[in-house]
């Protein structure tokens, strides 16, 4: 039986469905990005990072040793914590910091550093007792050391910490140029590999285990806290907050830089092609496998020269202030001043040019708000050039669903104010989701069941009030 719907209601539907989605694209449309200052003076700054623990503190790490913290309004607090026995100079240096995931409870947290002669080590410290903005500098443990060739380049140096809980860290290959010992491709060494660790609180060693499911537990042939190889310098990595994807800056060698990506389910014993591959092109292929053995960048671009040009891995966007910048991925070139925007949604990459140049790391705030930090002595928030879209969220207590086109199995939806439950309602009005979101605000993951591409509303219900919104599904079930 044929429904005929009543005069002008095939006009009115087509234009809701015209509107829902020309809002959709408005929301992520091509973001211009701006970089403002908002801490100077600093000393060769390489990480910014937060505690997680509701203090909305940052931590900048000074590649000389000196780890300074500030107020959410990036005023100083004050020395955290000054690292000892590192050795600096070009590559070199104190390197990043993370904390804990329980570090509000626990107040352990963890540095990569370069030491007295040249390894790579990791150590853990723990706040001091009676004053949060000072570490307890005798509370040192080192967890790792991994021996480094007599080159002072290559040493990678970012700690994330993921979803699972574990610790991981990217190390560079040993430096040089070419990889001569060819160690990214080597089982036997940590080098030029992406770590994954069980870190302990314990007082007493060991300080860390192999996780289980780590993807070379059974392998003779590759040490057990590998968890992906083939890398030449992930100087700097990242967590996708939201879904737990892996996003690499790989530094290249002459002529390509790289920028990596593994979904989380796929990231595990990923072989990124290095000393093989450089990029997308070949390298060195001398008792290479395949090229379908290794996963080749998203996206790579020139290196005009030697030394002219070194990616920095940024982050995606998952903060609320810019809803323009959702749905993009953010790295830039240390020496050109390009940012590279990737949409995550289909890889497509723009590149903004005039960007602050010597950025050496992001990071985000604990709402997820983007920083970075430039060796030029300077922190800087990333925004975009739109601070509100007319029409669209200009009322800031009212709540925000992104992304809005959606092709992956998670959105997001940031709560000023806390609501009772949520929905989410085909177009014919059938109800396909229905989730308590009781005493939740802030930013709140919502996963999507599987349903055919199209329109959908997302209603939320708390008491006397009600939203909704509307979201556009372009996967398939």
């Amino acid at each position: 039986m044929k429904v005929r719907l009543p005069k002008g209601c095939h006009k009115i539907s087509t234009l809701l469905f015209i509107s829902i989605y020309c809002l959709s694209c408005r929301l992520h449309s091509q973001p211009t990005i701006s970089f403002t200052p908002i801490i100077t003076g600093l000393s060769s700054p390489v990480d910014i990072v937060n505690a997680g623990d509701g203090s909305n503190r940052i931590f900048v790490v000074e590649q000389g040793g000196t780890i300074k913290v500030f107020s959410s309004s990036y005023t100083l607090l004050g020395t955290f914590l000054t690292v000892t026995g590192i050795t600096t100079g070009g590559e070199r240096g104190l390197l990043s910091l993370a904390f804990h995931p329980d570090y509000e409870t626990n107040g352990f947290f963890w540095v990569y550093y370069t030491n007295v002669n040249g390894d790579v080590e990791v150590s853990r410290y723990k706040v001091s007792t009676g004053n949060a903005n000072v570490a307890d500098a005798a509370s040192k443990q080192v967890l790792i050391t991994i021996t480094h060739p007599t080159y002072a380049n290559h040493n990678g140096g970012k700690l994330n910490f993921g979803k699972d809980g574990y610790l991981y860290f990217g190390t560079g290959d040993g430096g040089s140029g070419g990889d001569p010992n060819n160690n990214a491709q080597n089982g036997n060494s940590l080098l030029g590999k992406m770590l994954r660790i069980n870190v302990s609180t314990s007082a007493t060693a060991s300080f860390y285990t192999i996780p289980p499911d780590n993807p070379f537990v059974n392998d003779a042939n590759v040490l057990d806290e590998i968890w992906a190889l083939g890398l030449r310098n992930p100087f700097r990595w990242s967590f996708d907050r939201s879904n737990g994807d892996m996003w690499i800056g790989d530094v290249g060698q002459d002529t390509r830089e790289e920028i990596d990506y593994r979904s989380a389910a796929n990231s595990a014993g990923t072989n990124y092609g290095w000393r093989c591959y450089e990029g997308n092109n070949a390298y060195n292929t001398t008792g290479c496998a395949a090229a379908s053995n290794y996963v080749f960048p998203v996206y790579d671009y020139v290196n005009p020269s030697s030394g002219s040009a070194s990616v920095i891995g940024g982050f995606v966007y998952r903060g609320t202030t810019y809803p323009d910048m959702q749905g993009y991925y953010y790295a830039s070139d240390v020496y050109s001043g390009n940012l590279y925007k990737i949409n995550i949604s289909n890889f497509t990459t723009t590149v903004q040019s005039g960007v602050p140049t010597l950025i050496a790391g992001y990071g985000e705030t604990e709402n997820a708000e983007l920083l970075c930090v430039s060796l030029n002595g300077s922190a800087y928030s990333v925004q975009s050039t739109v601070t509100a879209i007319p029409g669209v969220n200009s009322n800031n207590n009212k709540p925000v669903i992104y992304p809005t086109i959606i092709n992956q199995s998670t959105f997001l939806v940031s709560l000023p104010s806390v609501y009772e439950q949520l929905q989410i309602i085909s177009i014919n009005g059938i109800i396909i989701l229905q989730q308590s979101i009781r005493g939740r605000t802030g930013t709140v993951e919502i996963k999507l069941p599987d349903v055919s591409a199209g329109v959908y509303l997302v209603r939320l219900t708390g008491k006397q009030k009600f939203f909704t919104g509307k979201i556009i599904v372009t996967r398939q079930s």
